[in-house]
């Protein structure tokens, strides 16, 4: 009996109050509805993509929800609001922290790449020439054997002391700080300092090292001048400083007959240029190594350019630019 009542009444305040009857949408309507508030949800969490500010822009956005069907309920639409405000809330809050998942797992997996990057650069400008230079010595030197065991012995306890002194720098300083940059002989370089200070000491540490072809280089000439580092982080200049100690690698490995090295790093017409050039007889191969690899990807970040090529009639450049301005 309860139930006629209740539309009896109703229908009487309807007609003595002019308080308009309850009507409802159509069952597709409602679906669209509640589907709508549920993209909304999607879309707020893929821009907010933070907890906080996604919590916030939720809370306001249900409140205009309820709001809205408040409105809707005195104009006399009865509109679903629970669900709706269950989607939404569901899809901002739970897509948000998945959101916030895969953006620490991409985090880590760039810092992991980044740290396997930096280790290989290190054995790959380390005990790595060293081991070609012991296969060179056992491939291509016809030595006796009196003669060539003891030159072995030595390159292989300077590869052994090598990978230790990794080891050991590995050891002190971990891979995730990425303010020092390791040479080898237990040199450590802060590349919080001026880039062309520490240029000048991988010029010099480099050029110490036992590589055949220095021993021939009889004029040296160097330039480092200050550059302007306001757009360059430290993977940047790390990756500068690699770029030069392979190049003077490949130099006193390869260039044979070399008489003059030049090193410069200079700013002219808006470009800085860091350029090493010889006059040996060098290799001509098009192969692109790791080496080659690696520093085409840094031009690319600095968005400037890398040429190795060789000279007439003899000789090599190896030349990394990058623009003056902002990168």
């Amino acid at each position: 009996m309860k139930i006629p009542a209740y539309a009896v009444s109703q229908i009487i305040s309807a007609v003595l109050d002019a308080r308009p009857l309850l009507n409802t949408w159509d069952n597709a309507w409602e679906y669209t509805w509640i589907f709508a508030w549920g993209f909304l949800g999607i879309a707020i969490a893929r821009i907010t993509k933070s907890f906080l500010t996604n919590l916030v822009v939720i809370g306001v956005v249900s409140s205009s929800l309820v709001l809205i069907c408040y409105l809707l309920l005195t104009w006399g639409w009865w509109v679903p609001i629970v669900p709706a405000v269950l989607v939404l809330v569901i899809n901002g809050m739970e897509l948000t922290a998945l959101y916030q998942y895969d953006k620490a797992l991409r985090s880590r997996i760039q810092a992991r790449q980044a740290i396997i990057e930096r280790t290989f650069e290190t054995i790959h400008n380390g005990p790595l020439q060293s081991l070609a230079k012991v296969l060179k010595l056992v491939r291509y030197q016809d030595l006796p054997m009196q003669e060539l065991l003891p030159e072995l012995e030595k390159e292989l306890e300077k590869l052994d002391r090598e990978l230790r002194g990794i080891y050991d720098f590995l050891q002190r300083e971990p891979p995730t700080e990425d303010s020092s940059l390791y040479l080898g002989n237990h040199l450590v370089l802060n590349l919080q300092d001026p880039l062309h200070e520490i240029l000048y000491q991988v010029y010099t540490h480099t050029l110490e090292r036992d590589f055949p072809c220095f021993r021939t280089i009889k004029l040296k000439i160097r330039t480092f001048e200050p550059l302007d580092e306001q757009c360059m982080n430290t993977e940047h200049k790390r990756g500068l400083c690699r770029f030069l100690e392979e190049a003077l690698c490949n130099v006193g490995k390869h260039a044979t007959g070399v008489t003059c090295l030049e090193v410069s790093c200079t700013a002219s017409q808006g470009w800085y240029t860091l350029s090493i050039i010889d006059d040996g007889l060098g290799i001509n191969s098009f192969r692109e190594g790791r080496g080659t690899q690696q520093f085409i990807n840094l031009a690319q970040q600095l968005k400037g350019k890398f040429l190795r090529s060789p000279l007439s009639p003899k000789g090599t450049i190896c030349e990394l630019s990058w623009p003056v301005t902002k990168f």
